[in-house]
């Protein structure tokens, strides 16, 4: 059986690749529970999960480049912090595309069960990405 960290690193490589097609052995795709603090609610399912992910943090953003800065593992979950960038291309937290280059900080425990992601809580930056939006030029 796979460690916690071992599992995540191959959701997370896939997700990168854009192998969704190849999810479901990695990933429990019904009983997937997420929340994105301050965008969504919990939501269950990986298909809904997914589509909040796609809409909140990728299609308001190009160039993002994510750094992980630190990762802890448990038995059944993997904290990570991350650092990340990206241009502001498209509508976020109710702004329409800036152009900026912002940059945050995001936590994330993934919780995983018998070699397969379970769920996630993910705490982006929001108050920062915010200010820096709407900052004076």
């Amino acid at each position: 059986m796979p460690t916690a960290a071992d599992t995540v690193r191959e959701w997370k490589r896939r997700m990168r690749a854009r192998e969704f097609d190849r999810m479901a052995d990695v990933v429990d795709l019904e009983g997937y529970t997420e929340i994105c603090l301050g965008l969504t609610g919990w939501t269950t399912g990986y298909d809904v999960a997914l589509q909040n992910y796609i809409r909140n943090m990728v299609e308001p953003w190009s160039d993002q480049v994510t750094t992980e800065v630190e990762s802890v593992e448990g038995e059944d979950a993997v904290v990570t912090r991350s650092h990340l960038e990206a241009t502001h291309t498209g509508e976020f937290l109710g702004i329409s595309a800036t152009g900026r280059r912002v940059e945050w900080d995001a936590i994330t425990i993934v919780k995983v069960r018998e070699g397969r992601v379970v769920g996630q809580w993910a705490q982006p930056d929001l108050w920062g990405i915010y200010q820096q939006l709407i900052r004076p030029e």
